[in-house]
């Protein structure tokens, strides 16, 4: 694992906000490469993620399933759901 992705996890570890002046000791006590602690201190997401080798962008696409016709059983349950109604109501 690299130093900065060891570093943001240690970071996230820590519930407890801070300031700048800490993040920027924190950053200066953490063994990292001068641009990555660059990248660090200007919180530049995307320059971090250059310098990880991380993807541009990513997508997540949700496709519906070929057969998305109700079963006969299911098509069978919703008819008798009025009934029920009908019935708890006149009770």
């Amino acid at each position: 694992m690299s130093n900065v992705v060891q570093f943001l996890e240690t970071l996230a570890r820590n519930p407890k906000p801070m300031s700048p002046e800490e993040f920027a000791a924190a950053i200066a006590d953490a063994s990292l490469e001068a641009a990555e602690r660059q990248a660090l201190i200007a919180r530049d997401a995307d320059a971090l993620n250059q310098l990880l080798g991380g993807r541009l962008s990513m997508m997540c696409l949700i496709a519906p399933a070929e057969n998305d016709e109700p079963q006969e059983e299911e098509q069978e349950g919703e008819e008798e759901a009025p009934d029920r109604e009908a019935t708890s109501r006149a009770a």
